[in-house]
Parts: C-alpha cells; structure tokens; sequence
C-alpha cells in the first residue's frame, strides 16, 4: 500500500463551520510544509467556503452541506450519490477526514469508500472496516480531551507526516489575496484605535445576556474607547445589547460588512471581544488581543493564540446538548458554576493581554 508520504493528490475533508475550519488550518499547514508537491482540494460546507481563499494552504475546494453534519441547509439525499461520482472523477491518492469527538465519521467514510479513494483515515470510536484504511480509535472524550488543533495535528502524526504539534493556524491577510481591492470600510471614517465587539452567535445557547453585553459597551466608552459594533444580520437580541447606546465613538456595523471587511477589521483592531464563535478564531489567527466570553460547551474550541484568554459561563439547562457524548464530557466536569462576568471583569482580562 502507497505511504500517506508518497500521495500526489490529497482530499482533505472538513464538513463543519468557518471556526472550525481555520483551526483545522494548522494541519492544513503542515500538509503543505511535509508534503509540498502534493496537490490538495478541501471538501467542506457552504458556510465554511468564503474564508477558503484566506487559508492559502489548499488548491481548490468541492462543497457539499451534508445531512449529518449541524447545518442550518443540507444538500438533497440524490446530491450525495452525485458528491460520490464527482469524488472518483477526482482520481484523489487519499483522503483525510477531520472531526471533532462528538461527531460520528462513518456517513463521511462511506462516501470516500464509494468513491473508492485507495488511502483512507480518521478519528472514529466504532470499528470502520472497510470504510477505511487507516483506522485511528478516538481516545476523545472517554481518556482525553485535546484542542481541536492539537488533535488534527496528533492525526497527521500518526500519518507519519511529522507535524509540529506546536503550529497554530494562521490566516492570509486581505491586501495580499487581493492587492488592488479597497474593502468598503476604507470609505468610513474609522479611528486609529478601536475594540471590536461582538455578541453574534449562530446558537441561542452561546449567546451572552444582553443587559450584561450593554453594561460592558458602556464601560468602554465611558473608559474612552472607541468601539466597532459586529453582526453579519439584524436580530433583536443584537438590539437589545446596544439599546440606549448612543455616542460618536459607538459604530453599529451590524449588516454592513463583509468577510473581507471583517477579516480586515479584525487584522487592525486593537483588541477584540467576542463571544465563542468564528470571529475568535480570526482574531486568534491574527494574534490581535482577544477576550472570548466563552459558553460552557465544547472545551476542545477554547481560543488558542497567545494573546487571547476566555471567561467562561454556564449555559441555561433547556440550551444544553443532547448529544450523548457532550454530556458525558459535562458530568466529568467538576461541579462549578461560572457565573456571567461583570464588566469589571472583562476589562481587567482585557487589560492583562
């Protein structure tokens, strides 16, 4: 059988969300380092797709929003026998999935086994078979618990691809994919110096208390802070955090912006306050000062850049998984309550950055 090592043409598969996907980055990173005349195409979700050219570690990308994966839209059950033929016109050498370990990789599995790609690896608790080739038994969660970088990396390691279990992902900068563009925040009158906050979360469960989120903007305008103001869409939780926000150094961005703009904003803001969602990992992968108000969930996605630190807080019971293997991960958590911090408090680890 062909050496990972030896694999002209890779399929490197990450179905879930943007966040995860610039994590995954690192591995990505490595693939390209350890094996640098080896073509790599990414399959991945639509929601994950437009932070694809910022990655600059694949050659091309296929899209496919699968039933089995937390997508607000999935692709029709006849588009995946399509997804199988599409994969084996590729003629790939091999094909990596990456996961995290709450998810079950066999669905995933089964295409690239149709697909009759030769090499064929991944995390998974259930014995595969023949799905795939290379079979690594999930340690996570029932003895271990790794970052989800670090356990990307370790998979590539048991690949023989030598990875630096030290890299953390990084992202290309805006001016170099696109040196003649102008984003459209050129146009507005942004300050030298500003926080971007952001209290935008795809999931109710993530979402910080809105009356905690306006004590906290009003705490730093009143400290002389300017403050950009994110949110891809309208939503009255968005306007229930900024209710009664009125002030020069206030901009309210919420629906104006683009990734680019975003990623743009991110790269040259002088700190950035987020709950735990995509704009982390950018702020994370641009290493600009990050202070994650972090929901109790998933300890694997906790911000990994040196200059980012979190403030965790629990969730409401009626919002908490039902996925058996999340919460056995929560009854192996001491019992401690994380209070909602105060504005006090995030400023201070603000500060400490």
């Amino acid at each position: 059988m062909k050496a990972w090592k030896d694999c002209k043409n890779l399929l490197v598969i990450r179905l879930d969300n943007m966040g995860d996907l610039i994590m995954n980055n690192a591995a990505f990173m490595e693939i390209r380092e350890k094996l640098p005349s080896c073509k790599v195409t990414l399959l991945t979700s639509s929601v994950a797709t437009p932070i694809v050219p910022y990655l600059g570690t694949v050659d091309s990308h296929i899209i496919f929003d699968t039933p089995w994966m937390k997508l607000e839209h999935t692709d029709q059950p006849a588009k995946i026998l399509h997804l199988v033929e599409k994969l084996r016109t590729y003629q790939f050498d091999g094909c990596i999935i990456f996961s995290v370990y709450s998810q079950n990789i066999l669905a995933t599995a089964l295409l690239t086994y149709l697909a009759e790609i030769p090499l064929r690896t991944a995390y998974s608790r259930e014995n595969p078979y023949q799905l795939l080739t290379h079979w690594f038994p999930d340690p996570e969660p029932l003895s271990q618990i790794n970052h989800q970088i670090k356990r990307d990396l370790m998979l590539l390691q048991m690949l023989d691809i030598d990875p630096d279990l030290r890299r953390l992902p990084q992202l290309r900068l805006y001016r170099d994919i696109y040196p003649d563009a102008t984003p459209s925040l050129e146009d507005w009158a942004l300050p030298a110096s500003y926080i971007i906050v952001n209290m935008e979360v795809s999931e109710p469960k993530r979402q910080f208390p809105s009356q905690h989120a306006n004590e906290l903007l009003r705490s730093l305008l009143n400290k002389g802070e300017w403050i950009i103001f994110t949110g891809q869409y309208e939503s009255d939780y968005l306007q229930d955090c900024i209710q009664g926000i009125s002030d020069p150094r206030f901009i309210n961005l919420i629906g104006k912006t683009t990734l680019d703009d975003v990623l743009c904003l991110i790269e040259r803001a002088k700190a950035v306050i987020s709950v735990n969602t995509g704009i982390v990992h950018m702020a994370c992968a641009y290493s600009r000062p990050t202070v994650v108000l972090y929901a109790n969930t998933n300890p694997q996605h906790i911000p990994w850049s040196p200059r980012s630190t979190q403030i965790v807080f629990d969730i409401p019971e009626m919002h908490k998984s039902k996925n058996q293997i999340i919460k056995y991960v929560d009854k192996l958590s001491p019992e401690e309550t994380h209070t909602i911090p105060s504005a006090t408090e995030i400023l201070n680890c603000l500060v400490s950055l």
